[in-house]
C-alpha cells in the first residue's frame, strides 16, 4: 500500500483529486491533507478540503491548515473568477462537522515525512508556499520523501495567470523556486498538459449523470463556475478538471507518456516573465537535471480510473 500526502488549495478540480485518491482505497492511503492559499482564501480551501473528505465517504484523514499568503508576494492572486467565491461553483455549503488539526500544516508536513520510512510521496495541487516553508525549517524532507508529484508550471503552452506563467507558480513564485532547488525527488506535470487532451466532454458529464451517484454528481455540481469559465476562455463545451489529471497520473503512473529529465528554474525577477517556468529540455546549459517532466497523460486511461473512483 502506498502512502501519500496531499496539499491542496482546495477550489473544485482539487476536489475531484482528493475525492479520488480517498476512494482509491486499493491502491494508496491518503495520511493527510495540508491545505495552503491559491483559489480562493485559506480559511475557505480548508473548509473545501474537509467537504471533500465527507463526500468521499470512506475515512478521514487529518486535515492541517497552513500558509495564507506567499513567502514574498504581499497579496494573494486567486482564482475564484474560476472556481467561485467559495471555491465550490457558488454552492455555498454550511462548514461540515469536521474540523481541522490545531497543528499548523508546515509543521505537520515536517513531522509526516521525517517520521516516514523513506516510501512517503507527496502530490501538491497548489501553489508551493506550504512544502517550501517546510523545507526551509527542514531541509533533510526532500531526500526523506520518497516523490513529489507537483501540478504546475507550463511547458509547451502560454500561462493561464500571465502569457508567461501558471496559477500554482504565480501565486508563489519564490516557493516554487525553493522547491525546485531542494532537492525533491520531483515530477512536474504542466498545466498545459494537463488541460489540453484531457478535458471532460459533454459526453462525460452525461455518462456521469445517468450514473446518479452522490459522490459524481456533486463532483460535477461543484464545478459549474469553472465549467462556465472554460466555455467562455476556450469557446468549447469540454473542461479541464487539472488536479484530478496529476492525482491520476501520480496513482497510476503508467499514464505518463514519455516522462523526460530535465534542468528546470523558475524566474523570480519580477519582470513580465515573473513566475515563468523553465524547461531545459535539450541541455542547453548544461546543468544537472533536477526534476522529471511529464510529456503527456494518456487521456483514456485518465478518465478510466476517475470515472470509477467518483461514480462507482
Amino acid at each position: 500500500m502506498r502512502h501519500i500526502l496531499i496539499d491542496t488549495d482546495t477550489g473544485s478540480d482539487d476536489v475531484w483529486a482528493i475525492i479520488a485518491a480517498l476512494r482509491a482505497t486499493e491502491d494508496v492511503h491518503v495520511d493527510a491533507i495540508t491545505v495552503v492559499c491559491g483559489n480562493v482564501p485559506l480559511e475557505i480551501c480548508v473548509k473545501n478540503a474537509l467537504i471533500a473528505t465527507e463526500v468521499a465517504d470512506t475515512y478521514f484523514p487529518p486535515v492541517y491548515s497552513g500558509m495564507s499568503r506567499p513567502i514574498v508576494k504581499e497579496k494573494l492572486f486567486s482564482a475564484d473568477y474560476v472556481h467561485g467565491s467559495d471555491g465550490l461553483g457558488e454552492m455555498n455549503l454550511p462548514y461540515p462537522a469536521h474540523q481541522p488539526e490545531k497543528q499548523h500544516a508546515v509543521d505537520a508536513l515536517v513531522e509526516h515525512i521525517m517520521a516516514s520510512d523513506g516510501e512517503l510521496e507527496l502530490i501538491t495541487l497548489g501553489p508551493l508556499t506550504n512544502v517550501a516553508m517546510a523545507y526551509l525549517k527542514e531541509p533533510a524532507i526532500a531526500k526523506k520523501l520518497k516523490k513529489l508529484w507537483i501540478m504546475g508550471g507550463t511547458g509547451y503552452d502560454q500561462g493561464n495567470a500571465t502569457p508567461a506563467a501558471e496559477f500554482n507558480v504565480y501565486v508563489d513564485p519564490e516557493a516554487a523556486h525553493i522547491v525546485m532547488h531542494a532537492g525533491f525527488n520531483a515530477v512536474w506535470v504542466t498545466w498545459d498538459v494537463a488541460r489540453f487532451g484531457t478535458e471532460i466532454t459533454p459526453e462525460d458529464l452525461e455518462m456521469l449523470r445517468a450514473k446518479d451517484h452522490p459522490v459524481s454528481n456533486f463532483c460535477i455540481r461543484c464545478t459549474q463556475s469553472l465549467r462556465e469559465y472554460d466555455r467562455k476562455k476556450f469557446g468549447h463545451a469540454g473542461f479541464g478538471v487539472i488536479d484530478s489529471v496529476i492525482m491520476m497520473a501520480c496513482l497510476y503512473p503508467d499514464l505518463m507518456v514519455e516522462p523526460y529529465s530535465a534542468y528546470c528554474d523558475i524566474e523570480i525577477s519580477h519582470t513580465l516573465a515573473y513566475g515563468y517556468f523553465s524547461i531545459d529540455k535539450h541541455h542547453q546549459l548544461h546543468h544537472a537535471d533536477n526534476c522529471t517532466v511529464c510529456s503527456k497523460v494518456e487521456a483514456e486511461g485518465y478518465k478510466r480510473h476517475l470515472f470509477h473512483l467518483l461514480s462507482d
